[in-house]
């Protein structure tokens, strides 16, 4: 048994390059399961930083120079960045404020339209049914309070590191943008032996991180202003909130765009009951996650990294769990380097889809 072991140890480690590739792995996994907060501003940046890379490129390749459209694109970053924090921030703070604010009122409106189900429709919902439900709705509530309570006892400290990182971030950002060959040079450096594999699974994962991150980036956009003139339209209670929450919502495949609609139901049900114009609401947004998936992902993502679904939605939680957030964020990217260094790994390869 030890030497099977022994030999399968060998056939997988079978030169010095696959030893010191597992232990940079090994390293950086347990770096980020220890220090994922303190990193956070650090990995912010680096992902800013890399769509600026694909925004000098486009550019540069309408004749500009290469440090003039590093400018620009960084200009065009410090643009956008001002009037986020300018308008948008403040606006989602404002409704989502608003929104913490009539929770009761949502509450009691919501028990009003169920027990009115009920007395419509007594074989679909009952009153055992109601109860068992109002009481675990109501556990959860005093939870969400003390969670509040707790959150606003620690809202000072909250408040100083957040005003740190919004100082440090355009630091970072421009430091990660303009020195990043330097950057990456002298990491390589740090790593002893060949690096013939390292750059085999870097080339690879250069071409589908930099489709799928700038690819997110304009889907994000796209379908965060287009459910914000939907909600609009009609006039949707915190409409900003709601539709940012669906743009961020293509970040989690599959489940995120499940997700965001429970409150987007919720709200429209509330604010326009069972009638014609909560339908026609509803039937809008899912035209919209249907165009998303069906003519948006497909045009935004030509080149796109080619996996199962089944192994997105176990990237996703599988690396949500380990990672949290950002196990979620870059669950794709994730599972692209592991197949990807399959790929580089001497001796194995998997055919490309």
């Amino acid at each position: 048994m030890i030497k099977h072991l022994n030999n399968l140890f060998k056939r997988i480690f079978n030169n010095e390059e696959t030893v010191i590739f597992s232990l940079v792995i090994a390293f950086v996994l347990i770096l980020f399961s220890l220090f994922a907060s303190i990193l956070t501003p650090f990995i912010i940046s680096i992902v800013v930083a890399y769509l600026l890379v694909g925004l000098q490129k486009k550019i540069h390749s309408y004749n500009v120079s290469e440090s003039m459209s590093a400018i620009l694109a960084f200009s065009i970053f410090i643009i956008v960045g001002a009037a986020m924090f300018t308008w948008l921030i403040p606006l989602i703070y404002v409704q989502l404020q608003s929104f913490v604010l009539d929770l009761p009122r949502l509450f009691d409106e919501f028990l009003k339209f169920i027990t009115a189900m009920s007395v419509s429709f007594p074989d679909l919902v009952n009153s055992d049914q109601i109860s068992i439900f109002f009481q675990s709705v109501s556990s959860e509530l005093s939870s969400i309070t003390q969670n509040l309570v707790t959150s606003s006892i620690a809202g000072i400290q909250s408040t100083i590191s957040v005003l740190l990182y919004i100082i440090l971030f355009p630091i970072l950002v421009y430091f990660f943008f303009f020195d990043r060959k330097n950057i990456i040079n002298g990491l390589t450096k740090i790593i002893p032996g060949d690096k013939t594999m390292l750059s085999r699974v870097w080339s690879e994962m250069d071409v589908q991180l930099s489709n799928y991150v700038r690819g997110k980036a304009l889907e994000i956009i796209v379908v965060g202003l287009l459910a914000a003139i939907l909600f609009y339209s009609f006039g949707l209670k915190y409409s900003a909130l709601l539709a940012v929450l669906v743009g961020i919502s293509v970040l989690i495949p599959y489940v995120g765009a499940f997700l965001v609609t429970l409150p987007i139901v919720i709200i429209g049900l509330l604010q326009f009951g069972l009638g014609s114009q909560f339908y026609l609401l509803i039937g809008l947004y899912l035209l919209l996650q249907f165009i998303d998936g069906n003519i948006l992902v497909p045009i935004i993502f030509s080149e796109a990294v080619k996996l199962h679904p089944l192994v997105i939605i176990l990237a996703v939680f599988l690396f949500g769990s380990m990672f949290g957030f950002w196990g979620v964020f870059f669950s794709i990217p994730l599972a692209t380097f592991i197949k990807a260094v399959w790929n580089a790994w001497p001796g194995v390869s998997i055919p490309n889809d």
